[in-house]
């Protein structure tokens, strides 16, 4: 595998000021693809020493060194960091840095061709701008709970939680940030984004988005069926938690799915005959494949309609997932030298290449490497910034 030193972003060094999700799943993209990213923390933030176990997956690949802004000399030597960088990425709440001068006027003032990436729950104009948003909490907001469907006691808290916010507004950062990028290439400029978590979450809701502005009905609440097709949802198989998903589009994939279950009769039952008349009789289909695959072991069924071209697919535990062969193949969970597993860039080149990955980095494990080797401190320096509680 190439070394991310020949990367597409190498060269390209990224503060990175977030925290939670949304942006360190951006920057842990963009290590991937060869930038330096480097985390500014503190050992006075809970959220920095209490790491989640999550916390390692979505922070490989990074460089971590603990700057205190609470005290006066902080804020100072970010702006002197800031000098040799080119991107800064942020979530905070708004105002956080503009009360230490480190907001994109001030920084941009610094380094005029810096890219600064804010991300927030509901932008940083607007109305709403100061309202405490959590992923779980917009993602209510967004219009998007409510076509969950039917309460299910299995599926965590119905589709408030988890909470798709974060993983959906870093996709769209990235490609925000990948853009800029290349505007800077071109131009030489800079450039301030502006992302919604809010905004980003109901981007993804196209045909909702459309049947509205049309002013058309707009279906309730499907659960796991597809309007477009019958049969359609998540059918329980024999076995224990055994679980298959299948969509019938067409009449070619219901006439296959008969064959299937050996049932030709229902081929040319009239109430089954197009998709109208399946989409009319949709609680029958539904009812006579439940009832069909009850009985049927998850893999030979799969197997048996996937081989007569029927859209189908195994529900599974993401510990399956993990170790499938497939995942395996393509590099998706890639083995770190500590021994972790973590997830790779969701896209591969033509030579294979899924990003490299370091192990995460402990709570200012790079302090060395930015305050003596980027900043120029020796260790006199070093001792008098950390004993006025600026280096933790």
């Amino acid at each position: 595998m190439r070394k991310a030193e020949s990367g597409a972003l190498s060269g390209l060094r990224v503060i990175d000021f977030s925290w939670v999700l949304a942006g360190p799943m951006t920057t842990k993209m963009l290590a991937g693809m060869g930038a330096e990213v480097i985390k500014i923390e503190s050992s006075t933030r809970r959220e920095h020493t209490q790491r989640q176990p999550w916390w390692a997956v979505v922070n490989a690949g990074k460089k971590s060194c603990t700057i205190n802004l609470s005290r006066s000399q902080g804020p100072e030597l970010i702006r002197r960091l800031i000098a040799q960088s080119d991107m800064v990425v942020e979530n905070f709440s708004n105002g956080v840095l503009a009360k230490f001068g480190l907001d994109y006027p001030a920084l941009a003032a610094i380094r005029p061709d810096l890219i600064f990436v804010s991300a927030s729950g509901t932008g940083r104009e607007g109305p709403q701008r100061d309202a405490l948003a959590y992923g779980s909490l917009l993602q209510a907001y967004s219009g998007r709970a409510s076509v969950v469907g039917t309460p299910n006691e299995r599926v965590e808290a119905m589709g408030i939680l988890p909470a798709w916010t974060d993983p959906i507004t870093a996709l769209w950062e990235c490609c925000a940030v990948l853009a800029a990028i290349r505007h800077r290439r071109v131009t030489g400029e800079g450039a301030f984004i502006d992302l919604s978590m809010l905004e980003s979450t109901v981007a993804l809701l196209p045909e909702l988005l459309f049947r509205e502005a049309l002013g058309s009905a707009t279906p309730a609440a499907s659960g796991a069926r597809e309007w477009s097709a019958a049969p359609s949802g998540c059918f329980r198989c024999e076995g224990d938690d055994a679980w298959l998903a299948v969509s019938v589009c067409d009449d070619g994939q219901w006439r296959a799915l008969c064959d299937a279950m050996d049932k030709p009769g229902l081929a040319t039952d009239s109430r089954f005959a197009d998709a109208l008349a399946r989409a009319a009789h949709r609680s029958e289909a539904d009812d006579l494949l439940a009832a069909w695959l009850a009985h049927q072991p998850a893999g030979q069924a799969l197997d048996a309609l996937q081989s007569r071209g029927v859209p189908a697919a195994r529900s599974r535990h993401i510990g399956a997932v993990m170790e499938d062969p497939y995942f395996a193949k393509r590099g998706l969970f890639p083995e770190l030298a500590d021994g972790s597993r973590s997830i790779a860039l969701p896209w591969r080149d033509s030579e294979g290449f899924r990003g490299d990955f370091t192990p995460p980095p402990r709570l200012g494990e790079h302090n060395d490497y930015v305050f003596r080797e980027l900043l120029g401190l020796d260790a006199g320096d070093i001792e008098v910034l950390t004993e006025a509680g600026v280096l933790r």
